[in-house]
């Protein structure tokens, strides 16, 4: 079965539009025309090859750590120092992909990630521990009065220090700002890391908070979950209960295809990078949710994983909080 990837502006990944040429009369005097007017520009499909060739090329480090799960090829497994060698590289990616696609896809477009585009009017971010576990409320502007609680990604080990607060805390930042749901969003103990860490031990602490949440407001408080990556296994415990789900990039475990969620009362979106090599592919997690979760929305964006050009994270984020706003 084929996806089409979804790009910013909706166009087909492999279309091409001829550059126009600016009007002389606009220029500074003494101008030189564009000469490239007249050609054809770069492909999304092009731009986002021209992305990940240069930040492999810049970035080889950090790109093999966003590319591979470093734990499972680790003769040590996870030390102290793979973890905050991890955590310090990626809460460097939203600026990196932002300077990146400066230098290869044109300084004068809008290169911002949503992580910062969208914050400009809040939320308000307070702390807050449900059942013992730290967290933020991440509270919008302009609030629908339905609740989220959000769970980050990182494969078990990582993904609660820098990571956290500079690339996940901000991207539900973000959802929660355009939304309108109010984001309550978890820093979980590691299933794979520290002591006593076990995927129960985490699956119990998050269904402990995700109840205590449900519990703040009032009996009819629409209570939903957000996931990133490995984010959603955590929450099985948890999951059917959710008056909705938007499951970004989930990790599709073993245990979870032995044993699906029974997800037909909740309202689902997956949100998904089409060309994702590290996480679950995008055909794969379509097939999960086409089992667990009937009539749930299904979308891919053109996109690598975390790596992906920023005005399609804009459009992903922009989508996804659009479809968090109807509940």
């Amino acid at each position: 079965m084929s996806i089409q990837p979804i790009t910013a502006t909706g166009a087909d990944p492999d279309e091409t539009v001829p550059l126009e040429q600016t009007d002389p009369a606009t220029l500074p005097k003494g101008h030189p025309v564009d000469a490239q007017a007249g050609r054809d520009g770069i492909s999304p499909r092009g731009q986002l090859t021209q992305l990940l060739n240069f930040f492999e090329d810049s970035y080889p480090e950090i790109f093999r750590s966003l590319t591979t799960d470093e734990a499972a090829e680790s003769p040590d497994g996870v030390t102290a120092d793979l973890k905050d060698r991890t955590e310090r590289m990626w809460a460097r990616v939203p600026d990196l992909i932002t300077h990146c696609s400066l230098l290869v896809l044109g300084a004068g477009l809008d290169h911002a990630m949503p992580t910062s585009a969208f914050l400009k009017t809040g939320p308000s971010a307070e702390p807050v521990t449900p059942a013992g576990v730290q967290g933020t409320v991440l509270t919008p502007s302009e609030p629908t009065g339905a609740v989220a609680v959000s769970l980050h990604g990182g494969p078990g080990w990582f993904g609660d220090a820098e990571a956290h607060d500079q690339l996940w805390l901000p991207l539900f930042a973000a959802l929660a700002e355009k939304s309108g749901v109010t984001v309550v969003d978890l820093v979980y103990p590691l299933p794979a890391y520290g002591e006593d860490a076990s995927p129960e031990r985490t699956q119990a602490a998050v269904a402990a908070a995700f109840r205590e949440v449900r519990g703040w407001d009032r009996p009819d408080q629409r209570t939903g979950l957000i996931t990133f990556g490995s984010g959603f296994g955590l929450a099985r415990d948890v999951v059917e209960e959710a008056d909705f789900l938007l499951a970004m990039t989930p990790r599709i475990s073993p245990e979870l295809i032995a044993a699906p969620p029974e997800l037909s009362q909740v309202r689902t979106l997956v949100s998904v990078a089409s060309e994702d090599s590290r996480g679950t592919p995008a055909e794969q997690v379509q097939d999960f949710f086409t089992g667990s979760a009937p009539g749930h929305e299904f979308r891919a964006y053109l996109s690598e994983h975390i790596l992906g050009v920023p005005d399609v994270w804009r459009r992903r984020i922009s989508d996804d909080a659009a479809w968090l706003a109807r509940w």
